[in-house]
Parts: C-alpha cells; structure tokens; sequence
C-alpha cells in the first residue's frame, strides 16, 4: 500500500474525530454549592462530604474551532458550493480562513470522585479520563487549494500543519484549607496513565508554481505510541498501520493551585493554575520524510506512440512523474523512541461581587490556556443567581480570541444531592445538518452527586 496525500489527509482528520482540551464549565466558578468547582480552583472547599454517581458526575465534551461550515459551503441558486467552486472569488473565500484555522474536539469524563472534610480542610481523590484532541491547518494550505497556478512564480509555505491526539486516566488527590477568615488555599496532586497518543506534522512544506516547473519540498513526521504498529514495505516505505496491543503507554505527573481572598463579605478575588505538568510517552513508533523534494518541468519530446521496442514515452514519464510524487509522501522508519507532551496548562484570575445580601453576584472571570500551536483567551462576564438555598444559576457571555457567546447553568444542590447542567457556548446559527456555520465553539457539562 504506497500512501499518498488523501491518505494522509483522511488519517488527520480521523485522529480529530475520534478523541478530543475541555474543561468543566466556566459558568461553575461562581456557583457555591457545587461539588465540581474544585476542578476549576482547587481552593474552593466544600461543606460537607460528597461522592459523584460512577461515570456520570462530570461528563463534558467541549469543541473549539475558528471555523464552521459557511467557511467551507456557499449557498449559490439552491445549490451548496465549496470554497474551491470558480464562482467564489478568491477574495471572498480566502477573507474567511484564518491564518491558523483550528479544531479541537476534547472529553472530560469523571469516572467517580469523592470529597471529604478531614485534617482541617476539604479533600478530594477522583479518577477521570481525559481525551484531547486537536487539527492544526495553516491558512496557506487553503490558499493553495483555491488558486492553485493562477499565479506565475507564487509560492506557498505551510507550516505547523498538524494532528495531535492523547488520552489518559487521572488519579488526582487534593486538598483545600482556610488560613483565616479571608484567604484559602488548594492544591492538587494528579498521577497520569497515559492510554493512546498520536501525532502527524508537516514542519516545512513549501510549494512553488510557475509556468516553467513545479517544485514541492517538504518534511513529515507521524509518531504513534503503544498499540500503533507501522508496517513497512521491503523497500522501507510506510505500507499500513495495525492497531493491536493497546494498554499503559506512558505516565506523568501533574499539579493544580488555587487561592481565594475574601476582601469583603461582598467582595472576593480568586487565581487558579491548574494541569501544571506533563506525561511521557514511551516506546512510541516513529515514521519520518525527510526534507524529500519534488520538481516538475514538463514532459519534453514526448510522443504518444509506441517505440520500436514497445516503450512509451509518455507512460515512461508519467510513471516516473507518479514515482517521484510518491517519492515526496513517503515516510521511513525512524525507529522507537520517547516523546513528552505537556498538558493543557490553565490560567485563571477572578473577582466576585455580590448584592441583596448575596443573592445576586457579578463575576469575571479571565482564562488563559497555555498549547501549542495555539495560545486561548478568555474573559467571562456573569450574572450569578441564588433565590433558595438549594438552587442558584447561571448567565454568561464570553469573548475569546476564537469568538464570543452566551451561556446557561443550572446547579440543584438540596440538602443529599447535587446537579448540574449547562453549556458556556450556545451557537446560534446551525446548518440543517446541525453543523455551526460559523466559528463552531460549544460544551456541555452535566454532573450528579450525592452529599454524605
């Protein structure tokens, strides 16, 4: 099997639909009452014990991206074209992609937690799954599908194109305390399992067009940890993947922090680093093209009849031609070897104000998310509401530098039992195969627990 461009192609987008960085809900961090809000600010104590009900106390998928389907599909006299079709002007379909066009598609899920108030503060110990998820696609790459050799002598450099994937359990132990009156402190401790971690990158690809010659140069890599197997071919090419043999891959380690200052019984300020740490893959596979180049420049002399030998002249060519192009996709063996990824790093500073004797409060809440290759930013506005004792909410609206929205959560916390639900991100404008049209940036987070 020799693999080419749409195979490569397939595999990245593959990678990006089967796992996914999430979070649990921003629309949390106000809400008192909470048995989650620990996992956004380790600092925040709890009243009294609690345990989350197996599988479903915290299940969250969140998806990020700069894009959506109006990016790619333009609706024309009842029908759909892409952004390749004549019709679409450069101008137009190119002003909607961005210079780094993303999707990330992540999965927080709690497998069971418990929380207990002992050695003068609250604990936890939970074990959860975590899944992230990312397509990295460089704005060039787009620009060399839409205007293809339209321009003599242009030339396309797309770099960091990428697909990345990991999976891990978590075990994590924290504990939060009160120093005094106005200051907590938390801190988390999180031993890693990593399960599946996998990696396609194009670092230097740089294609030139003219009307003398095509010349493509470019360096690959794909890295598969345990289970991914690649197969080679006896002149060393790439030639298929069996996926078998799956279990621990790797381990790491990680740390959250957190405090809370209490300024007056209105108003508190709040700073959380959470998921410092790392996780290192071991034994992973390693399948490399190295700085492979490729130049065409025509066929000279060619002619479409036989030879007197029963050659060809044009098949000798374009079998040569077909040759070198698969020359420039495929990847070698480079061995087993180690790699270390870095978790999702997040930063978190806030400020809560209350009214009517608390029943109301406005916070802000501002998010900075450390990865590669992109940085993400948030801040939060929202409007906190607690009627009862046992039922508060609530509204947020949110600008990032990917795009901005409204939210909603619910939290039901009676005396024995704790529920939530909500989502930071509503889009307002679907397709009607319920794919965003624009920047698609959406999650959903529901959680039971009971109170001992």
């Amino acid at each position: 099997m020799t693999f080419t461009l749409k195979h490569i192609f397939a595999a990245i987008l593959l990678i990006a639909a089967t796992n996914a960085s999430a979070q649990t809900l921003h629309s949390l961090y106000f809400l008192e009452g909470n048995n989650q809000r620990h996992t956004l600010n380790p600092a925040f104590t709890s009243e009294s014990g609690f345990v989350t009900f197996p599988i479903l106390g915290n299940l969250n998928p969140n998806l990020n991206s700069n894009i959506g389907l109006g990016t790619v599909l333009y609706p024309q006299d009842g029908e759909m074209l892409t952004f390749m079709h004549p019709s679409v002007s450069n101008d137009e379909a190119l002003s909607k992609f961005k210079s780094m066009n993303i999707l990330e598609f992540d999965l927080n899920l709690d497998i069971v937690t418990v929380g207990f108030n002992k050695w003068g503060g609250s604990n936890t110990i939970g074990l959860a799954m975590r899944s992230q998820s990312g397509v990295y696609l460089p704005g060039d790459i787009f620009k060399f599908l839409k205007e293809g050799q339209n321009y003599s002598g242009q030339e396309y450099n797309i770099d960091k194109l990428s697909a990345q994937s990991q999976s891990y359990i978590e075990l994590a132990f924290g504990h939060a305390r009160k120093l005094n009156d106005k200051l907590s402190v938390g801190a988390k401790v999180k031993l890693l399992a990593g399960g599946l971690y996998a990696k396609a990158s194009a670092e230097n690809l740089r294609i030139y067009m003219s009307d003398n010659e095509w010349r493509i140069t470019e360096r690959s890599k794909l890295i598969g940890s345990k289970g991914f197997n690649y197969e080679f071919d006896e002149d060393g090419n790439l030639d298929g993947l069996d996926m078998s043999g799956f279990g621990i891959a790797g381990f790491g380690l990680g740390f959250d922090l957190g405090a809370v200052y209490r300024i007056t019984e209105a108003a508190t300020v709040s700073l959380a680093v959470t998921d410092i740490g790392f996780i290192r893959w071991n034994n992973c596979s390693v399948a490399e093209n190295r700085n492979q180049e490729f130049v065409y420049n025509g066929f000279d002399n060619i002619g479409v009849e036989d030879n007197p030998d029963g050659s060809n002249d044009f098949d000798d060519a374009a079998d040569q031609l077909g040759d070198s192009l698969e020359d420039l996709v495929n990847f070698k063996d480079s061995g087993k070897g180690g790699s270390t990824t870095s978790l999702y790093t997040t930063i978190r500073a806030a400020g809560e104000y209350g009214i009517l004797q608390n029943k109301i409060s406005f916070g802000l809440l501002a998010s900075v998310r450390l990865g590669t290759p992109r940085v993400w930013t948030e801040a939060m506005l929202t409007a906190n509401f607690r009627p009862t004792s046992w039922f508060n909410a609530a509204v947020n609206g949110s600008l990032s530098n990917i795009s901005h929205s409204m939210g909603l959560t619910l939290n039901f916390h009676p005396r024995a039992v704790n529920f939530f639900i909500g989502t930071d991100y509503i889009i307002a404008k679907y397709s009607k195969q319920v794919i965003p049209v624009s920047a698609a940036k959406f999650n959903f987070a529901m959680g039971l627990s009971f109170n001992i």
